[in-house]
């Protein structure tokens, strides 16, 4: 009579239940071929020139409809090693595409206008722009602009030379989030406005420091914002070489300088390192715009126009002439 079987052990059910070796790397194999389609690259590649001529024509963001992909220091889109989705904007993509020009990486930036966005909505991880899609071959994303920032810094080199040097980034980064960025809400809020520095007095900015002002408080916007520039001046007073942190360009000057050349246009304030008392502002601007791949960026056709509130229609600047 054949001795009954022994039941297995619950160790030996999980063995069992484990996929083989070439189960494995079927199922990596699919899962790489799904993150390949992520990256949609059958969307057809436009030109700098042509993105640019289109947007013009579009008036506004609201009414662009383009769906298409540029291609930066790579020959075609399938061989970016980073894909930056967003918006036909500036706004919150513009310091990332500082660190990945600044690099030099081979990257595609997907252009999805504002009517092509419902299509896209649901593909991003919290239907939320920009996105660097599938970074790692296996179709995960990183969304959120602070999160793309720290991954790049992290990439590229752009975060600091040693566990201080990352810490003391991180750090002025917060600080730069928080003040001129008004806590990651808009670009021209409570905390910090190109446009109210405009009509900036003597007295908004000879205010007190920031260090020494309350949260609550009842200062003007240009006050504030001259305070927030402020902080950032005196780093750069301390450290005498057109750096916030070491010796390199870290994703906080770049931060600092996308701020800076922003408030230098024509229709802001130009004058700002004397208006506002803020010289060495100015040398850092002036600094790390000669970097070649910064300079050769601000004078491409491949950055976006910028665009004026609050109606987002675009607009000529520096370099981006209306065609």
């Amino acid at each position: 009579m054949r001795a009954s079987r022994r039941a297995p052990t619950p160790r030996a059910a999980r063995r069992a239940s484990r996929p083989r070796a070439t189960e494995k790397r079927a199922h990596t194999r699919v899962r790489r071929v799904a993150a390949r389609a992520k990256r949609d690259d059958s969307l057809a590649e436009i030109t700098p020139e042509a993105l640019k001529k289109q947007l013009f024509a579009s008036k506004d963001l609201w009414s662009t409809d383009v769906h298409a992909v540029m291609c930066r220091h790579c020959d075609g889109a399938n061989a970016a090693k980073y894909w930056l989705q967003y918006m036909p904007m500036r706004n919150r993509a513009e310091v990332i595409r500082l660190m990945l020009e600044l690099a030099q990486a081979p990257h595609a930036v997907e252009v999805v206008g504002y009517l092509a966005w419902p299509k896209v909505k649901p593909t991003t991880p919290f239907g939320k722009t920009p996105s660097l899609v599938d970074i790692d071959g296996c179709a995960n994303d990183v969304s959120h602009e602070t999160a793309i920032i720290r991954y790049l810094g992290r990439e590229l080199g752009l975060d600091g030379k040693n566990s201080f040097e990352q810490a003391r980034v991180d750090e002025l980064f917060m600080q730069y989030w928080f003040t001129i960025r008004n806590g990651g809400s808009t670009h021209d809020g409570q905390l910090y406005s190109a446009r109210a520095l405009k009509d900036a007095t003597r007295e908004d900015v000879e205010c007190a420091r920031f260090q020494e002002t309350h949260r609550v408080n009842d200062l003007s916007v240009p006050a504030r914002s001259a305070q927030a520039l402020r902080v950032f001046e005196e780093i750069l007073e301390r450290n005498g070489n057109s750096r916030l942190v070491g010796e390199s360009l870290t994703y906080v000057d770049l931060a600092l300088f996308e701020t800076l050349f922003e408030l230098a246009e024509e229709d802001l304030v130009p004058d700002f390192a004397t208006r506002l008392d803020l010289p060495r502002c100015g040398e850092f601007l002036t600094a790390v715009a000669r970097e070649p791949p910064i300079d050769r960026y601000l004078k491409s056709a491949t950055r976006i126009p910028r665009y004026e509130r609050p109606t987002y229609s675009y607009i000529g600047g520096r370099y981006c002439a209306v065609p």
